[in-house]
């Protein structure tokens, strides 16, 4: 990211319009929950959590170049996309580090701050490419993107000290300008964040290692956490508009497995839970490959009976149709056979 780029991302907050309303919109808000005494504290423990989701997001939309949106009601829900609501983590346990090291003095606070000041930007990063607030505390991931995005990483730390000094410098002024300062700020950093992941092209491309780079033993032992977090990659790179990019990052998972052959049912049955399982169908053309490929007829033929009832118009590949087809013969299927050679 050169320096042009860098200032087209810190004034996006104000050549938005949606996140000029979004700015304004909190800034009420919290207005408001600061001098509403008992009902500020409830206003406020709504607020903040949608104000950390709506920045997360500003952080996603630039990340993918487009323009944000307006928040809606569900920002303010506690439920759903609960990855959202992590940067507030992070904060709060900085806060509580800093007044536990003031017994031993100056110098050690400095030096918490510094460590959060290198690495907060990174996890942010991490949480908008893959949705998973684990891997954006993975430090395999943070140095991974940090070296992938080079010396324009900077910027984002820096932004960060403005953020922290800028709003208590300005004391002749009165605490609302210093709010929306602070609001303003926050709004830049994100889209910051999001525009050095998209300047370096990593929304889609990263590939983000385990927290443990995996031995012989390990990976004969993958457990059922780590195909969730895999499929949780996979989800937010087709939920982008990426599809074969995820289907490719399940096949490469699928492929480190111990036990490939169990791997591929699960994954499918919990794609086919999604709301949307169109793309769990294309997911099952490649299992369908591999149970032909390993002489499965059975399966195979059972797979492309189910896949079917989801939808009738569900075809392998075409360099498996035949094999397809030959399969639900030996199966004694010869509907299905005929079905298939049609596409032949």
């Amino acid at each position: 990211m050169n320096p042009r780029q860098l200032l087209r991302e810190i004034l996006y907050p104000a050549r938005s319009l949606a996140c000029v309303f979004a700015m304004l919109g909190f800034f009420a808000l919290l207005l408001l929950a600061a001098y509403a005494r008992l009902l500020g504290i409830w206003l406020a423990a709504i607020v903040v959590p949608a104000l950390f989701r709506y920045l997360i997001i500003v952080a996603e939309q630039r990340a993918n170049d487009r323009e944000v949106e307006p928040p809606g009601i569900e920002f303010f829900s506690l439920g759903g996309n609960l990855w959202t609501l992590f940067p507030a983590i992070p904060l709060l346990v900085l806060v509580a580090l800093i007044q536990g090291a003031a017994a031993w003095g100056i110098a050690s606070q400095i030096l918490l701050g510094l460590g959060f000041l290198a690495v907060f930007p990174a996890m942010m990063a991490v949480l908008v490419i893959t949705h998973s607030p684990a891997q954006s505390l993975n430090p395999v991931a943070i140095y991974h993107l940090i070296r992938e995005v080079g010396g324009s990483y900077l910027y984002a730390p820096l932004l960060i000290v403005v953020l922290a000094f800028v709003p208590d410098q300005l004391v002749v002024l009165p605490g609302w300008f210093r709010l929306l300062a602070g609001l303003y700020l926050a709004f830049a950093f994100y889209a910051v964040v999001g525009g050095l992941i998209r300047e370096a092209d990593l929304i889609d491309d990263l590939e983000l290692p385990d927290p443990v780079l995996p031995d012989q033993a390990d990976r004969a032992s993958l457990s059922l956490r780590e195909r969730r977090f895999a499929l949780n990659h996979a989800y937010a790179l087709i939920s982008r508009g990426n599809r074969d990019g995820g289907l490719h990052h399940l096949a490469s998972h699928i492929d480190s497995e111990p036990d490939p052959a169990a791997a591929w049912p699960w994954f499918l049955e919990q794609m086919l839970r999604w709301e949307n399982p169109d793309p769990a169908l294309y997911f099952a053309q490649r299992y369908l490959k591999y149970l032909l490929l390993h002489g499965e007829s059975v399966k195979a033929v059972k797979l492309l009976l189910r896949c079917r009832l989801q939808n009738d118009e569900f075809r392998p590949f075409r360099e498996d149709r035949d094999a397809a087809a030959d399969a639900a013969r030996v199966c004694g299927n010869n509907e299905l056979a005929e079905s298939l050679e049609k596409y032949r």
